[in-house]
């Protein structure tokens, strides 16, 4: 294991354990000013930092070390101030009693309740070091997701904004400045050249007026993103979307099923699990299939009466989850199904950035070939009267 943050410590063992009731998946909300503190904290502890206290913390208590022992010698070691200052927090309050789950409910700012409700379930059924290391391997599973993703994009956005900066250079700067020579010289202009000259002295002549309404518009489409409409409009279209839906799709499915089936193999009751799972999904309409998959458990009914209507899980996910309830075997199944789902996700946004690399070189290349063009034909033409 290599952490950059935490260095591994030995201290002798106590041991903590809890009950697992409904009653101990419920978390505390905070005051005014514990909410500004947590915005903070919240942009100052990265994920990572969170998947190597738990990885660490993982083997200090696998090693017989108890929790509040490595808690203080994580927080001593730790590298970064504030998860170091959580760290001490969460050492204070196990210490004085708590269990670690408690501690972390008074952290939500930092630690997303479907965390919390793993390692409480984990204190009840006492194997708090493989749940915390089945909790550091989903978290550095989905960093390496991200990564990944992130790598891949970087060519394409970037080729795209080079690309968008040329065209913009070519139309607004280095075209204005030959229209003024093919006047002088009242050079006959083609079509293509007479309408970008004509577009450029409008944006420049009116930039008072298009860069507000440019602006604007983009502040418009920002604000209509959060809203519930255009977010459901916008969750929609992802999933619909020619090309990317299926990396979409299978994006979602795959950190679905690997949180649900995390939780479920810890012991967290299956209500509790598509109540925490829904807050961690922000694509409304997964949240929407969960909501309606609560309902049908606390009503009494099988997952397969809402399963059955739904179009945003693939049909050989919901045969598998039916399957499962069937046998009992719902947690496993559901992590299997997380891991094959990430891993065709990935696979499938590799198969998509390939195809687009060469789409987009080639469609700017186009674009910006036309707008060379319209400046160079009529320098053809001057170069031809001239002689």
């Amino acid at each position: 294991m290599n952490a950059t943050s935490f260095e591994n410590s030995t201290m002798p063992s106590t041991g903590n354990s809890q009950e697992f009731t409904g009653e101990s998946l419920l978390w505390k909300t905070t005051n005014d000013s514990e909410a500004k503190e947590s915005k903070s904290l919240r942009r100052s502890v990265r994920q990572q930092d969170i998947a190597e206290m738990t990885s660490q913390l993982a083997i200090m208590t696998r090693s017989g070390i108890d929790v509040a022992s490595a808690l203080g010698s994580l927080a001593t070691q730790c590298k970064r101030p504030a998860l170091a200052q959580v760290l001490r927090e969460i050492n204070e309050a196990v210490l004085a009693g708590n269990t670690l789950s408690d501690a972390l409910r008074q952290h939500t700012d930092v630690f997303e309740p479907s965390y919390i409700a793993t390692v409480a379930a984990g204190e009840a059924s006492g194997q708090m070091s493989e749940v915390l290391a089945q909790l550091a391997h989903m978290q550095r599973a989905a960093i390496r997701s991200q990564r990944t993703i992130r790598a891949l994009m970087t060519y394409p956005i970037l080729l795209m904004t080079v690309s968008t900066a040329v065209l913009v250079a070519l139309v607004m700067f280095v075209l204005p400045s030959f229209s003024d020579i093919f006047d002088q010289y009242d050079v006959p202009l083609p079509s293509i050249t007479q309408l970008l000259i004509a577009l450029a002295d409008e944006l420049w002549r009116h930039w008072w007026l298009w860069c507000p309404l440019a602006i604007g518009s983009l502040t418009g489409l920002l604000v209509w993103r959060k809203t519930d409409q255009g977010r459901r409009a916008l969750d929609a279209l992802w999933i619909k979307a020619p090309v990317i839906k299926n990396v979409y799709r299978s994006q979602l499915v795959g950190r679905l099923c690997r949180l649900m089936g995390l939780m479920l193999q810890s012991g967290v009751p299956l209500v509790e699990t598509l109540r925490l799972t829904r807050q961690a999904i922000e694509n409304l309409l997964y949240k929407d299939l969960l909501t309606d998959l609560e309902e049908a458990v606390v009503n009494g009914r099988s997952l397969e009466s809402a399963l059955h209507d739904t179009d945003v899980l693939p049909q050989s996910a919901r045969e598998m989850i039916i399957t499962a309830e069937g046998t009992g075997k719902i947690g496993e199944v559901t992590q299997l199904l997380g891991a094959y789902y990430e891993e065709e996700a990935e696979a499938g946004m590799r198969q998509v950035i390939g195809l687009l690399e060469p789409i987009i070189t080639v469609g700017m290349g186009i674009i910006i070939a036309c707008v060379v063009l319209a400046v160079m034909l009529p320098v053809f033409d001057l170069s031809t009267l001239s002689h």
